[in-house]
């Protein structure tokens, strides 16, 4: 099970490979997204290729494998719900539900997400 910072670096993939149209996604641009520097997310993204969630090239960037993206899309799918679940059940404002989300996401459990899902 990958650490909540490989699932952000993870989530931050598939957001960059969206908006590139599936193209490889700069580390730079990674970086910046997750607010750390190129190097710091270099180690990271070759970590992520070393466990087989990306592809990374030197100079030139990283994309997800199809494990990655299932892995990615799963971790998005936790964070939509919650925001839904903040917002709708407990009332929270939609500005803050984001933040909480980014949080929760990592740590609640499959079996919670489902019954989010089926409320």
């Amino acid at each position: 099970m990958p650490t909540a910072v490989a699932e952000n670096y993870l989530k931050q993939l598939y957001y960059g490979q969206q908006a590139a149209s599936g193209e490889l996604v700069r580390v730079g641009e990674l970086a910046a997204a997750i607010g750390v520097t190129p190097g710091t997310a270099t180690t990271m993204v070759k970590s992520l290729a070393r466990s087989g969630w990306a592809v990374y090239e030197p100079r030139t960037g990283a994309r997800l494998t199809r494990r990655g993206e299932r892995l990615a899309l799963s971790v998005v799918r936790r964070h939509r719900l919650l925001e839904l679940f903040l917002s709708k059940v407990l009332g929270l404002d939609w500005s803050e539900v984001h933040a909480e989300a980014e949080v929760l996401e990592h740590a609640v459990s499959e079996k919670v997400v489902e019954k989010i899902d089926a409320l």
